[in-house]
Parts: structure tokens; sequence; C-alpha cells
């Protein structure tokens, strides 16, 4: 045993026994260590989401507790915004009123209901339009329909909730109307050729009348299907129809009635109709 120690063998052979189980012991330290920070990493993770669900469920409220306290908030979110929405719908209809409260004012005979325009008629060279009022806000056919400026035209037919409105600029209508400063009487109606510079005409004057440029044209209201002195407009220029060998005035509405888009028909007024009552009887 002494010559093998001596010898070296058995020293060589116990030093890379000891190397061996160094490197054995390093190698398993280094395994712990990863397994242990997974272990720990993992843990830390589950260990949050754990903290985060009790935050969120404090009070201990089950699945369908949760639930239903989520269906509630959504259907109160909903009614909200239903709500909301009407408001909008009330502070826009306000805002048409305070519009035409000067004419309501000054005329408090007069019943109106403020409407918006729908639609255009893109084949009417009279700039006819619907509105989003019928009959069911007790508008009817004939019903004279106003800007805030001024008279635009009048209704040609309804449905409960609709109502088209033809305007002064077309050759349909025919309103009754008088000069303010040289009380010449005369009557308002469109013409194509005038329609599109947003004009209209003060025919069937006098060949003696005195009509001048500047003038402010007002209806009469003698026929009871329009109230008297509702502004129409300024005259611009006077004309002669040889057609029909009758003076006429050109007339410029206060109203752009080519891109108007709130106006009020007014729905009654003191004499509404007496000449047609007259008449019938």
């Amino acid at each position: 045993m002494k010559e093998l120690w001596e010898s070296g063998k058995i020293r060589i052979f116990l030093s890379v026994l000891l190397v061996l189980v160094m490197l054995s012991l390093f190698t398993r330290n280094v395994e712990n260590n990863i397994v242990s920070t997974s272990v720990n990493t993992l843990t830390y993770g589950l260990s949050k989401v754990s903290a985060a669900a009790k935050e969120r469920n404090t009070d201990g409220m089950s699945y369908d507790e949760l639930k239903d306290e989520y269906d509630a908030l959504s259907e109160a979110n909903r009614e909200l915004r239903a709500r909301l929405v009407d408001y909008y719908d009330v502070k826009e209809e306000n805002a048409r009123l305070w519009k035409f409260y000067e004419l309501k004012k000054e005329h408090k005979d007069y019943q109106f209901v403020p409407a918006t325009v729908l639609r255009r008629d893109s084949n009417d060279e009279f700039y006819s339009f619907t509105i989003d009022k019928g009959t069911a806000s007790d508008i009817s056919t004939g019903d004279p329909v106003m800007g805030e400026n001024g008279i635009i035209g009048y209704i040609s037919e309804a449905d409960a909730n609709t109502a088209k409105v033809v305007t002064i600029l077309s050759p349909q209508a025919s309103i009754g109307a008088t000069d303010k400063a040289s009380k010449d009487t005369g009557i308002i109606t469109g013409s194509s050729k005038y329609a599109d510079d947003n004009l209209t005409m003060f025919a069937k004057l006098k060949s003696e009348h005195k009509v001048k440029t500047g003038d402010i044209i007002t209806t009469t209201g003698i026929s009871g299907i329009y109230p008297k002195n509702l502004i129409i407009g300024e005259v611009t220029d006077i004309g002669y129809d040889t057609y029909d060998t009758s003076y006429y005035a050109v007339v410029k509405p206060y109203e752009d009635i080519r891109k108007i888009t709130d106006i009020a028909v007014i729905t009654s007024f003191d004499g509404e109709g007496e000449i047609l009552k007259r008449n019938s009887d």
C-alpha cells in the first residue's frame, strides 16, 4: 500500500475523484438555482394574479352577481344615452322656437309649428322641399310657411309626419301682396327666369303704379289664406310682361329660400279663412 501511495497513482486517482465530486455538486447547485428561480418567478406571478382577483372581488361577489350588476349598469347607460338624445332634440326645438320668438311676440294670435327641412326635390327648379312635421302636428294643406326673416311659401300636401312646401319662387304661388310705400297691390308669383337667383315677381301691377326699387313688399291678408303684413322681400327691379301686357316688380326675399333649413308653419291666426267662409255662405 505504501508503495502504491508513493507511486503517485493513488494520489492522481483521488484527485480526479475529488474533482468529479466537486463538479457533480456544483452542477447540482446550478440546476437547483435555475429551478428555484423558475419556481419563484411562477409563484410570484400567480400571487400577483391572485391579489388582483381579490382586489376586483373584495366583497366576495359570485359570477352571477357580477353579471347582474354589469347588466344593470349597461341598462342604466342605455337610458342615459336615450335621455341625452331627447335633451338634444328638445334643445334643437327650443333653438328653432327662439328664432321665431319675435314673430310670436308681434303676432300673439299666431299658432305655429317649427320644423326642419328633411330633403329637397332635385327635379324642382323652384326649390320646393319636404319638412319633418305633418298633420300629426296640426299642419294642413294651404298653411303659410315662414322663415326667420319672411315668408317662404305654403304647404301643398301633408301626411302624418311630413309635409311638402311650395316656395314663392314657384309659379304655383299666388299670394296677394302690397307695396308698403306706394300702396300698390299685386300678386307674388315665381318664374323660371328668376328662381335660380332667389328672386320672385310682384306681378299684375297697374300701368300707373308707383313701385320703386328698395320698396318692401308684404302680404295683404285679404284672402284669409295668409296673415296680413307678412314680410316677403324687397324690390330690386321693374319689368314689363309683353305676354299679358302688365308691369311687374322683381322681388328679392329676405330669406335665401334655396338654402333655408329651419322654418315655421303658421297653423292658425286671427281672420284665417274668413273670405273663404263668406264666399261659401
